[in-house]
């Protein structure tokens, strides 16, 4: 068996497209087709028929796929299990999707991390959420995501819960007065900014149909950066996750948190990886440092 005819199964089974699997391995279209072709030969069954959503696995392909999987991942260990990464001596450009929140508290520690210890490697941040984060990978080819509550995890991936959190609220304490901490009635009657995935409804605007009151939004963003900015110098309230509240309050005086006055719900912050690089020693030594960056917050 010609260990590269393996890659091309498992590269098919990731990408379900031989055009993608070719751009993946860096050959030619040809050359993986005619490596299905082999596969088919040797396993005896079609393994991948086209459809409407490309490549599609057969019953055979579904069967064998964690057997190649783990091979594969052994072999790699194999491989690599004495060579430890060292950032110091690596210019490694580590990409990671993340969505804007964690972003601001994340990369600013990354950076600071690196630079006091002389590590000579780099970081490229991509947008992504709970949603988007495998199309975030695929496209940006990303070594880890991190989001909160991740969804349509699969077999392929592999994750780890980071740190739990929650809801609070920040605003312009020189903009707007509000008692210490807010107080149920001022919260329900103040002005709001609103964050949601498609600009238009949040968590948030159920608390408040829940109160049989409707929610006084004056602007929505899709995005917490925006809406931060936006609130600076204006009588809104923003209700986010506690973590980016309070690392966006440490940045700037003027910004304030408090406890939010109803009762919001709970979450965890994840990171994924593909279960390629469960043992790559670049990608263990990353998800080892993103434990520790975390580690305070889940203390």
């Amino acid at each position: 068996m010609d260990l590269n005819l393996l890659l091309v199964f498992q590269c098919l089974m990731n990408e379900r497209s031989v055009t993608k699997a070719a751009n993946a391995l860096f050959l030619t279209q040809g050359a993986v087709s005619a490596s299905l072709r082999k596969l088919r030969v040797v396993f005896n069954d079609e393994l991948f028929t086209r459809g409407s959503h490309g490549m599609t696995p057969t019953h055979r392909a579904l069967e064998i796929a964690p057997q190649i999987s783990e091979a594969l991942k052994s072999i790699s260990a194999l491989v690599t299990s004495d060579q430890e990464f060292d950032p110091r001596r690596s210019s490694r450009v580590f990409r990671i999707a993340l969505s804007d929140d964690l972003e601001n508290m994340l990369a600013k520690r990354m950076i600071r991390m690196a630079d006091e210890q002389g590590w000579t490697i780099g970081f490229s941040f991509y947008q992504t959420n709970s949603y988007l984060w495998p199309q975030s990978m695929q496209e940006h080819g990303a070594d880890l995501a991190i989001c909160s509550s991740p969804k349509f995890l699969s077999t392929m991936h592999k994750s780890q819960v980071l740190f739990p959190a929650s809801y609070i609220c920040i605003y312009d304490k020189e903009s707007i007065q509000f008692s210490t901490p807010i107080s149920k009635q001022e919260y329900l009657h103040a002005h709001h900014g609103r964050v949601s995935f498609d600009g238009l409804r949040g968590f948030v605007d159920e608390l408040f149909d829940a109160e049989r009151l409707q929610r006084k939004v004056k602007a929505s963003f899709t995005h917490f950066s925006g809406a931060i900015n936006a609130i600076i110098g204006s009588p809104l309230v923003l209700t986010m996750p506690d973590y980016a509240a309070r690392s966006f309050a440490e940045c700037n005086s003027r910004l304030a948190v408090s406890p939010v006055p109803l009762r919001v719900p709970s979450f965890v912050v994840s990171m994924i990886w593909d279960i390629n690089k469960e043992h790559d020693e670049q990608s263990r030594w990353l998800r080892r440092f993103v434990l520790e960056l975390t580690e305070p917050i889940s203390a």
